[in-house]
């Protein structure tokens, strides 16, 4: 069984791709571009690089706060991640002479 991933730190590193530390200490990084191509109903502002990259940790957790608009009856103006999408979907990140390479598109 897998445990779900739950983060300490991560920063972002351009082009949607985010690198983080685990609790447990391991370094993995996480592409969001094909889950932010699906319908996202009020968060689509995600989609816009300059809002994508201000996340932060929330009890460990990828978090957003979104601006909604006055229209939508939704009254929660947050976006997480949630822990099992982090683990389904990133990769360790492969240390190759003494560096960290992220690799993308491809699973450990």
């Amino acid at each position: 069984m897998i445990k779900d991933t739950y983060i300490k730190r991560a920063i972002y590193a351009g082009n949607f791709i985010i690198v983080f530390e685990t609790i447990e200490g391991e370094m993995r990084t996480i592409d969001f571009k094909p889950m932010l191509t699906g319908n996202m109903g009020d968060f689509t502002s995600l989609r816009n690089e300059e809002t994508f990259r201000k996340f932060y940790l929330d009890t460990n957790i990828l978090t957003w706060d979104i601006d909604l608009p006055i229209t939508s009856p939704k009254q929660i103006n947050q976006y997480d991640i949630a822990p099992e999408y982090i683990t389904e979907h990133s990769i360790p990140l492969v240390l190759n002479q003494g560096e960290y390479r992220i690799m993308v598109g491809e699973r450990a």
